[in-house]
């Protein structure tokens, strides 16, 4: 794998997701997608990024309107609504993001690399930089006997 990616702290990298009420997890879907987009010949398009932003941003801001205020009960199912959209949209971009980086290692469901679908679905960037991380790990030590 081209080293694209850089090492970060699982741990610290799932606490973000948490505190931030799940903005880090789009800010880390577009980091990952701004880093593939140019070692691939079939790039995700901006507008589809833009898009599922706009999309969680407007659910995620409806939300806090709704609670932090004495908003109508149709602002929350606006809300949800979007919410549901903004999964979707989530959901996609997950997809592409983890065939990118499994094309990139050129990884199958045999080897370490491989990014596991259901994994994937369920632990999102965390899985993700998980790999990263154990990818590098073994870049690093590939080389390291080479040196020698």
């Amino acid at each position: 794998m081209k080293n694209i990616f850089e090492t970060k702290s699982v741990f610290i990298t799932m606490a973000w997701c948490v505190l931030t009420f799940g903005l880090f997890f789009i800010y880390r879907l577009y980091t990952f997608t701004a880093k593939v987009n140019p070692h691939t010949h079939n790039p995700i398009s901006k507008y589809f990024a833009f898009s599922a932003i706009s999309i969680h941003l407007v659910s995620f801001f409806s939300l806090f309107i709704y609670l932090a205020s004495s908003a109508p009960p149709e602002l929350l199912l606006f809300s949800k609504a979007m919410h549901v959209i903004s999964s979707a949209f989530h959901l996609v971009w997950l997809v592409k993001i983890r065939n990118r980086i499994n094309d990139l290692n050129d990884a199958n469901p045999q080897s370490k690399l491989w990014l596991n679908p259901i994994l994937c679905t369920f632990f999102h960037v965390i899985y993700i930089q998980h790999k990263i991380n154990q990818a590098n790990t073994m870049e690093f030590e590939h080389a390291g006997k080479h040196a020698i």
